[in-house]
């Protein structure tokens, strides 16, 4: 199935006049008047409802899009890196994979750097102890060679059940996470491209939802939050299910016009917000998307398979998924009702005001 890859701009603009349905709001610590993202010749002042949302999601990612700079300051982490340990240890080569590899970056999102060994070594399943100490050697290796070059302003081996070493180097003040020897990794990010390829209205849910998660430190696992495969695993499944029911409710005239970002977004909360059985249903992204039975029954807790490993349960460790969901719930009240009307931004009644944000306007003199 292929699709045009700019097929999540609207066609017609002439059927998105309804506002909203109002549904009960809980406004937190939100800032309506603070929505810089918004550009000074946006559609959005001459759109109302959907379409409006629409437009402003557009102008949100391309707000908080990386910039030519921060680009330019990955690229020359990575390649700074990669040099070092390349030009030390002939039988390893460095991948880039994670976010910014499939452009799905905030700006203050770390890059992933994967180790792997140009000959393949067979993984002796029967002796993991064996396995194990091969990669905790290697991890040690590469560890001291980057510190003795001391040109990492912090730099830290963190011997978990996934070792990496997280660091900084100095010259960029990028944050880089290397994992050593898990081809998972680069995995997914054939799979995320080959999605976006078919789905690339992905792309801009990614990275507003993201960054509302990321905004109340629930976008990263080891804080109990959802990492951004999960992230894009839960739209993935949402774009090949639900998204067919919004279709048909347009088709039927239940719903107004053609297809937005803006209906995809407020469904999106909607569905994972209030709909979605957590209790009894995980996801599957594997072999395309469907649900399957919980063995276990556990209430405000996210199962999601890695489609790489169907033993694994990438949702175990998201301690704070309640949270999430909550959070979820309150966006798409936001969205739903409006504190103010006529309103000027959607997306500021949860996305809040903060420093990255504030520095973006200030660069682009939106304040005095």
């Amino acid at each position: 199935m292929s699709r045009n890859k700019q097929s999540y701009y609207p066609h017609n603009s002439n059927n998105f006049n309804n506002h909203p349905s109002k549904i009960n709001l809980h406004h937190k610590d939100t800032d309506d008047s603070f929505h810089p993202w918004i550009k000074p010749n946006s559609k959005c002042f001459i759109t109302t409802g959907m379409l409006k949302l629409h437009y402003e999601i557009l102008d949100f990612c391309e707000f908080i899009k990386l910039t030519k700079e921060e680009i330019k300051y990955r690229e020359k982490t990575y390649n700074y890196i990669k040099s070092i340990i390349e030009a030390k240890f002939n039988e390893y080569k460095c991948v880039l994979y994670g976010s910014f590899k499939t452009e799905l970056s905030l700006p203050d999102s770390d890059i992933d750097i994967l180790i792997v060994e140009k000959e393949e070594k067979k993984v002796n399943e029967d002796n993991s102890d064996k396995e194990k100490d091969r990669i905790t050697e290697a991890i040690q290796k590469i560890y001291n060679v980057l510190f003795d070059t001391k040109n990492f302003g912090y730099i830290e081996m963190i011997k978990a059940k996934v070792p990496i070493i997280k660091c900084t180097l100095k010259e960029t003040e990028v944050n880089v996470d290397i994992s050593f020897f898990r081809k998972n990794g680069a995995d997914a990010v054939k799979t995320i491209e080959k999605v976006i390829n078919v789905f690339p209205e992905i792309r801009p849910l990614t990275l507003v939802i993201k960054y509302t998660l990321r905004q109340r430190q629930l976008n990263e696992i080891y804080k109990g939050g959802i990492s951004s495969f999960i992230i894009f695993s839960l739209i993935y499944y949402y774009m090949t299910d639900v998204r067919k029911k919004i279709l048909d409710d347009i088709k039927k005239g239940k719903k107004e016009g053609e297809l937005t970002l803006g209906h995809l977004l407020v469904g999106f909360f909607n569905f994972y917000g209030f709909m979605f059985n957590y209790d009894k249903l995980g996801i599957s992204i594997r072999n395309g998307c469907f649900l399957y039975k919980r063995k276990e029954h556990k209430p405000n807790t996210l199962s999601i398979e890695n489609f790489q490993d169907i033993n694994q349960d990438m949702g175990k460790n998201c301690y704070n998924f309640k949270k999430v969901v909550e959070t979820f719930k309150n966006a798409r009240d936001s969205l739903y009702y409006p504190e103010k009307s006529p309103v000027i931004s959607y997306l500021a009644g949860f996305i809040l005001p903060d420093d990255i944000l504030r520095e973006r306007a200030e660069k682009n003199n939106l304040f005095s």
